[in-house]
């Protein structure tokens, strides 16, 4: 019984081991056969559209910093994005497998002069692209240079990228992943003009697309990603800066945490960090007399992080604040209305509470919204978090 036992439990070992092995061999031979692209980069060409494709080196070791490179570039024209995809495939002749792409980067003059329409159109509708995609936009650089970067901490330019834009939401609050289905759906509504992170160089020597751009501690050009830009319709407007960008995904419920600084007060030269975690906005539109208006009121709580004040009195503090927030808010606000462009929201409270009166008023909002009247509040309550100064 014994030698039986021991019988089957070596077959049961051989086989799995086995299926290991085998399985292991299929995975490396079916990597080997495909192409797998980490992002996608969109800019204009004399012809049309210019296509980086930012693929994977499966010979370079993730967590190596070795001399092989962690991605191959493979860029071609054509007179539409498709064909500029097949004229890829001319000179690599395996799987192009895309499903597994994590961003799209779009350039900055495709977006400013064709617009994102048509290519958001494309890759909502190819199969093979992941919903899940984010997308952005580039400043001052096209998008192939922003995927030939090569980065420190990681070999990949996507996937730092993306790193950045999880770190920016977690902590700096200045930035917000944006995903194709979001941004279609605002262009085909034309209700809110739509928002997507922007991505642009720390300098613009060529050094960065090389190896010796991460062969030192202080790396010469860097993947640089403040804030957010905003469209009109499906083109480029312009971008925001970091503090604005703050405050627009403020006003849009985007920012998941955020922080501010500002002055103690008048005759107090000092200054005081606030982390601001719970932030709730609610744009409401009234109406009297025939004429609208808004009532913009952001409701966020406070912790003390730091302060440079010479009195640290929590309500003296809160006002500061509110004053601060309510002056940013409304700075943004007045930005959009001298624009004319509702890019934060204002005719897509008056869709979702009152279509009746949207359908009175959307067709002439570009002459009323300049003129029209918006009031903002802010509530905000710092939490005392203690001073250890005090002893309890």
């Amino acid at each position: 019984m014994k030698k039986k036992a021991w019988a089957f439990i070596f077959f049961v070992i051989l086989t799995l081991g086995s299926s290991v092995a085998i399985s292991k061999n299929v995975e490396d031979t079916l990597i080997k056969s495909i192409s797998i692209v980490s992002a996608i980069g969109i800019d204009s060409s004399d012809e049309g559209y210019e296509v980086t494709l930012q693929m994977i080196n499966t010979a370079a070791k993730p967590d190596s910093a070795g001399e092989v490179p962690g991605s191959i570039i493979y860029q071609q024209s054509g007179r539409t994005i498709t064909q500029a995809v097949k004229n890829i495939l001319n000179r690599n002749p395996k799987k192009i497998f895309f499903d597994s792409a994590e961003l799209i980067v779009i350039g900055e003059q495709t977006a400013r002069e064709l617009g994102i329409h048509e290519i958001l159109s494309l890759f909502l509708t190819e199969s093979e692209v992941s919903s899940s995609i984010k997308i952005m936009v580039t400043k001052d650089f096209p998008a192939s240079k922003i995927l030939k970067t090569i980065t420190p901490a990681e070999k990949v330019s996507s996937k730092r990228i993306n790193d950045i834009v999880h770190s920016n939401e977690l902590n700096l609050g200045s930035a917000a992943s944006v995903y194709p289905v979001k941004v279609m759906n605002d262009i085909l509504r034309n209700i809110k003009g739509t928002a997507l992170p922007y991505v642009t160089l720390s300098s613009e020597k060529e050094i960065g697309s090389t190896q010796e751009n991460i062969s030192s501690p202080e790396p010469e050009v860097l993947l640089i990603l403040n804030g957010m830009a905003y469209f009109k319709k499906d083109k480029l407007a312009g971008y925001l800066t970091r503090d604005e960008s703050k405050t627009f995904l403020a006003l849009t419920n985007s920012a998941k945490k955020t922080s501010i600084e500002t002055k103690c007060g008048a005759d107090d030269k000092g200054y005081f960090t606030l982390n601001l975690e719970r932030s709730k906005t609610s744009i409401k539109p009234e109406y009297k007399s025939g004429f609208i208006s808004f009532k913009v009121k952001r409701k966020v709580r406070g912790e003390l992080l730091e302060s440079t004040c010479m009195q640290d009195d929590l309500k003296q503090l809160e006002s500061k604040a509110e004053t601060f927030l309510k002056s940013e808010m409304a700075s943004l606000i007045a930005k959009s209305k001298e624009e004319n462009n509702d890019f934060l929201g204002f005719l897509k409270e008056v869709y979702l509470r009152n279509p009746y009166k949207f359908n009175e008023i959307s067709k002439k909002w570009d002459k009323l919204y300049p003129e029209t009247p918006v009031e903002v509040e802010v509530d905000l309550t710092i939490e005392d978090i203690g001073d250890v100064n005090r002893i309890p």
